[in-house]
């Protein structure tokens, strides 16, 4: 490796680390930013989704729009734009800003990660791109384990908007090697101009399916109004598909859309993640509010499967290469679903096995994705690539939102439920609003010296176990469906595709 693509690469991994980081720190800082702006669950979770929602939403525009006039551009575009918006996140007085600046970075996060893809994946030979994807993902993964550590170290230690600083020089070192020595690669013909009717469709259809997803939770997921939504969505999606052909410079290329063995890896990935983002969401809070664990050590019940992630990933392109996609991705989902399961099972004995056996789906996902990307983005030209590896992101991002908009559903029902059962044979004479504040309690709200001032100490002791054991058995309930969800992957991924595809 000559010291231009060492250096490329170095960008590229500081550019990863910018987006990575962000994602996973985030989620530590949740509990003191909710007391620092005296929010609900509902509005958290909008700090989370709201990035999602714009990194899913204009993953595909920006990947296609890197192809045509320049993965060097588009990606020092993101870079300023998330340091932008890390920084007056970080100085936000109120909660909508915040969310607001969160939703920019999610839109920037879309300008880089398929343009990091993209630029790595043609800066090296046929022979090594799967290891180029490897080192892409193995820095993803150790971006994600090292985000619980520092938004926990800086949330304890400092501040939550320090989680948001330090994105600051990260972005601005990224960009100032990229200016100096990432060579601008070739790009497809944009004289033709962008498909604005095509970017307008597909953003409304996933925006309004992402947004009836999140709303789900709170309307019912077969309520009118969900199935309203989705049933928009559809429509909108429909006509993009039927107006795509037309267009002279289509979002999508024919190429691309009708590439079934493509379509079938971003199934795959699809039905991946939402154990991932599962874990990610609820590890942390049971942690905090159960084990009265500090933000930095919550942070660090993540790391072990983060860890695992990160040091299997380079490897996965020897794997890919020796056994082909079709036995490396399908190995991957069953390891993955096995640690969902045995989390389900064991994992909240103690924090031992919480880390043993959320270290089973970090190997599986660090086989799993990295193979996913690999050959995906080898089914399409080389000048689709970030477009390509930004349509197996936003496949992975809406998975994510699916998923984690039934695992909720399920998990509330089941808690509650299980909640409601205890209180009864506990017979505690709770009055109605005792009992709806500590079910918000359950479901994430920080209310936890509110109800213990309303209960007493005696009291709220007695509840806390009941609490406790009702949050397992919703979180059992969703990490079992999380993990059918992979097998139905596996198998759709065993049955499509070849090993004489790679």
């Amino acid at each position: 490796m000559n010291s231009r693509l060492f250096l490329t690469f170095l960008a590229m991994g500081i550019g990863i680390l910018v987006v990575t980081v962000d994602i996973t720190s985030i989620n530590v800082a949740l509990p003191a930013i909710e007391k620092s702006f005296n929010i609900d669950l509902k509005t958290i979770e909008w700090i989370i989704n709201g990035y999602l929602l714009a990194f899913a939403v204009l993953m595909v525009t920006c990947g296609r729009l890197a192809d045509m006039y320049g993965r060097k551009k588009i990606f020092l575009i993101g870079l300023c734009l998330f340091g932008t918006a890390s920084l007056i996140a970080g100085l936000s007085q109120s909660a909508g800003l915040l969310i607001a600046m969160r939703v920019l970075q999610g839109a920037a996060g879309a300008f880089l990660w398929p343009t990091i893809i993209g630029i790595c994946y043609a800066s090296v030979s046929n022979t090594q791109k799967g290891l180029a994807i490897g080192i892409v993902m193995a820095v993803s993964g150790f971006g994600n384990a090292a985000g619980p550590l520092v938004g926990g170290f800086l949330t304890e230690y400092f501040s939550w908007r320090w989680v948001q600083f330090v994105n600051v020089p990260l972005a601005l070192l990224a960009g100032i090697i990229t200016l100096l020595v990432v060579k601008e690669q070739d790009t497809e013909d944009g004289e033709q101009g962008i498909d604005f009717p095509g970017i307008l469709l597909i953003s409304l259809a996933v925006v309004t399916f992402l947004y009836a997803l999140d709303q789900s939770t709170e309307w019912g997921l077969l309520s009118l109004r969900t199935g309203g939504l989705i049933l928009i969505s559809a429509v909108f999606l429909i006509s993009f598909i039927k107006i795509e052909p037309k267009q002279l410079n289509a979002l999508i290329p024919p190429d691309v859309m009708n590439n079934k063995r493509f379509m079938t890896y971003c199934i795959t990935i699809f039905t991946l993640v939402p154990t991932f983002f599962c874990l990610f969401l609820y590890v942390p809070q049971y942690l905090e509010k159960f084990k009265d664990y500090s933000p930095l050590q919550a942070g660090a019940g993540l790391v072990p499967m983060l860890i695992t992630y990160g040091i299997i990933s380079p490897f996965t392109g020897k794997i890919f290469d020796k056994f082909g996609p079709r036995l490396t991705i399908f190995a991957g989902m069953l390891i993955t679903a096995l640690g969902a399961y045995c989390t389900a099972l064991f994992g909240f004995n103690n924090f031992i096995l919480l880390s043993a056996t959320t270290s089973i789906s970090g190997i599986g996902i660090g086989l799993t994705i990295p193979a996913i990307t690999t050959a995906g983005v080898g089914t399409v030209k080389e000048s689709r690539a970030s477009l390509a590896s930004g349509l197996i992101f936003m496949f992975q991002l809406c998975g994510a939102v699916l998923g984690l908009a039934i695992i909720s559903t399920i998990f509330i029902d089941t808690a509650i439920t299980d909640f409601s059962s205890r209180v009864s044979s506990l017979d505690l004479n709770l009055t109605t609003v005792e009992i709806n504040n500590v079910k918000s309690f359950l479901l994430g709200s920080s209310l936890e010296n509110t109800i213990q001032g309303e209960l007493g100490n005696s009291l709220f002791n007695k509840l806390i176990p009941h609490i406790r054991e009702s949050y397992i058995k919703g979180l059992q309930y969703g990490l079992g469906f999380s993990g059918s969800m992979i097998i139905f992957g596996a198998f759709i991924n065993l049955i499509y595709t070849r090993d004489n595809e790679r």
